[in-house]
């Protein structure tokens, strides 16, 4: 009996510590929410997730279970997990104009807007982002934002939120709107300026104010419809194949961008040069990326290289991108690093070594679960295997 009851005791305990290594959501209204925060003088986190954001269940998988992550929510914030598509999470989106998943906000214990960050994070770098969170030089001030969720939006605008029943406002309706507007400084005239394209009236507008926009609702929501300005004008580059928007874009950059501009000039240049097919410039550009970034964005080296497989038939320019690609294995040997790896080899006439590299990617491929048959294809051309 004595050994049944330490048995069932030790049971108790470790189902208690099983528990607390979990983050304590505290999925309530967002007014209990803000009471709470202000009660226990912590931050308040908000996880932004959808039902169909696949990034969000990988990041709750492989991030969110870390027991230092967890020690860390639950002692410096209360924690709130929110689908952006559902009550109040709707009003929330709309608010903040939240339409990317997952995406992490942060308020102080007045319930201020204060930090905000998106995108999968691996643990390193989420902790990064919850130190800065806790950080008084990296919080951005939002006094432009109301106390209140209840904002009378117009309709169109209301309808860009929500499920699968969302749509885009019709044609001139969002503009129609600003040229109703007396304060276009106004929590509602920017709702609509920051998610809708505007003509060049309103980018002039804006540009030439974006520092006020920057101090009312904090740099990163400004900068987040700066950055969807010059990334319209680096899609026209693309689709018209003229330099002239592009040479616009790196001008705004230069002009507005206050933060690593140069890095993030080099970001388009490689968007650009790969859509338009310039390989020598798109590889010059790669090279610079590497020299100043490092390995550190695999994924990122590994679509670059894998569009001049694609579509590069210069084997100098090959060579490089195997170059890329080694350095790339030799820091993450997953199977889409280790397949591009073949396929440029393989591409730039080194069978002998796109062979071997092929064959330890269909094994990482099997070991991670991946479908490897575009690799066996591969390694039958190496082969020359009909």
């Amino acid at each position: 009996m004595k050994k049944i009851l330490s048995v069932f005791v030790l049971f108790i305990l470790l189902s208690g510590l099983a528990k607390a290594k979990e983050i304590n959501y505290y999925n309530k209204s967002w007014a209990e929410i803000k009471a709470k925060a202000k009660a226990e003088n912590k931050f308040i986190f908000i996880d932004c997730y959808t039902e169909w954001c696949g990034w969000c269940k990988v990041m709750d998988k492989e991030t969110m279970v870390d027991s230092g992550i967890i020690d860390l929510l639950n002692t410096k914030f209360v924690s709130v997990k929110m689908d952006m598509e559902k009550g109040e999470g709707v009003k929330m989106a709309m608010k903040y104009h939240i339409t990317g998943f997952p995406s992490f906000m942060f308020f102080n214990a007045d319930g201020e807007y204060v930090y905000n960050t998106f995108g999968y994070m691996k643990i390193p770098d989420f902790n990064i982002q919850l130190e800065n969170a806790q950080n008084k030089d990296k919080e951005f001030k939002s006094p432009g934002f109301s106390a209140s969720l209840d904002v009378d939006y117009p309709e169109f605008y209301k309808n860009m939120f929500g499920g699968s029943d969302k749509k885009k406002p019709k044609e001139g309706e969002a503009l129609a709107f600003l040229d109703k507007q007396i304060d276009l400084f106004s929590e509602i005239s920017w709702a609509v300026m920051s998610r809708t394209a505007l003509n060049q009236k309103y980018v002039t507008h804006f540009l030439g104010n974006i520092n006020r926009y920057r101090n009312l609702y904090g740099a990163p929501c400004a900068n987040d419809k700066l950055n969807m300005l010059i990334d319209t004008k680096v899609q026209e580059a693309i689709k018209t194949k003229k330099e002239a928007p592009f040479t616009e874009a790196m001008e705004m950059i230069d002009t507005y961008v206050t933060d690593d501009k140069e890095s993030m000039k080099t970001y388009a240049r490689l968007a650009y040069y790969k859509e338009v097919g310039d390989w020598k410039k798109l590889a010059l550009s790669m090279d610079e990326f590497i020299a100043k970034k490092g390995l550190d964005n695999a994924s990122y080296i590994n679509t670059i290289s894998w569009s001049m497989y694609e579509k590069c038939n210069d084997k100098v320019l090959l060579k490089k991108a195997c170059g890329w690609m080694k350095g790339v294995v030799g820091v993450d040997a997953s199977y889409a690093n280790l397949d591009t790896y073949a396929a440029l080899l393989y591409k730039s006439g080194n069978k002998k070594e796109a062979e071997l590299w092929a064959n330890k990617a269909i094994a990482a491929g099997k070991k991670s679960g991946d479908e490897t048959k575009t690799t066996e294809e591969l390694l039958k051309k190496i082969k020359g295997v009909k």
